[in-house]
């Protein structure tokens, strides 16, 4: 199984614009990092999560600091059978100054990691 990235930003610290693939990586069943999941899931975008996590910390960071960058991963949450956006606000993707769960199928807000 391959993975692919997309990309849509520009700057120093951005992965290059469009569709990069990933690595190989061997499917098993107990490899989270390799769940596929049905397309139909994704019923709302990026564009939609961000304004549903703005509502749930978001605007407060955004207000605090306005060039604050913002990244979103899609993954599959395989306990719930549910495609979540996870709507990153800070300057690293693994340690975000705040990471807000959004439901793709529903754009309901889902919780907020830490």
């Amino acid at each position: 199984m391959k993975t692919y990235m997309w990309s849509g930003l520009t700057g120093p610290d951005a992965p290059n614009p469009g569709i990069t693939p990933g690595t190989e990586d061997a499917w098993s069943a107990t490899n989270t990092s390799t769940q596929p999941f049905q397309l139909v899931y994704l019923k709302f975008d990026s564009d939609q999560a961000f304004e549903t996590a703005r509502k749930h910390g978001g605007a407060a960071l955004l207000k605090k600091e306005a060039d604050l960058p913002v990244n979103y991963t899609l993954g599959w949450e395989a306990r719930k059978s549910m495609l979540v956006w996870h709507v990153l606000y800070g300057r690293s993707t693994s340690s975000p100054d705040l990471d807000v769960v959004v439901d793709a199928t529903t754009n309901q807000f889902v919780r907020v990691e830490k």
